[in-house]
């Protein structure tokens, strides 16, 4: 970490590649599309090394790059406000044979797809926490510190969050 914050790259090049993964998954579950979250993370990283040299280490590396992946998400949520409902799955073709294994198959996938449309329903405020802590596996101390609020505030809003993932997901069924 403090090569990488000295400016070499291959320090700061390593913490990418520890790193990167999880930023994808969360920047995925924060904004539905595996492309945004491409863009999302790149921007991250960029910013993180330009901000390198500032970062004070008064939380991990993880903590701090993954405010700032939250803080993009935001700003990609703000500037792209939804406008309709999303995509529903694809559609077998007519006359296309089925089997009970590809039956099941449909049926999680199904399952898969109203939980992602579920989660990226919810507000920002309440998304967030859900993703760090259930996905991501923060604790909520951590979710609390990369969102800049409480570990109280944290527990709270993904309560909130899965009590109305639960609410959506039962009224779609």
């Amino acid at each position: 970490m403090e090569l990488a914050r000295r400016g070499d790259e291959d320090a700061f090049a390593a913490l990418v590649r520890s790193h990167q993964d999880q930023l994808y998954r969360v920047a995925l579950r924060m904004t539905g599309s595996p492309s945004d979250a491409q863009d999302v993370v790149q921007e991250t990283l960029l910013q993180a090394w330009e901000h390198l040299p500032a970062f004070r280490g008064e939380s991990g590396f993880s903590t701090w790059v993954t405010r700032i992946l939250i803080n993009r998400c935001r700003n990609l949520h703000r500037a792209r406000r939804p406008v309709g409902p999303l995509p529903e799955g694809d559609q077998p073709a007519p006359g296309m044979p089925h089997s009970p294994a590809a039956d099941t198959l449909a049926v999680t996938a199904q399952s898969r797809d109203a939980v992602r449309r579920a989660l990226l329903a919810l507000p920002l405020d309440q998304r967030a926490p859900l993703v760090l802590t259930t996905f991501a596996g923060y604790t909520f101390a951590e979710t609390g510190r990369i969102l800049g609020i409480g570990e109280s505030a944290a527990k709270v809003r993904a309560h909130r969050a899965r009590r109305a993932l639960a609410t959506t997901l039962q009224e779609w069924r």
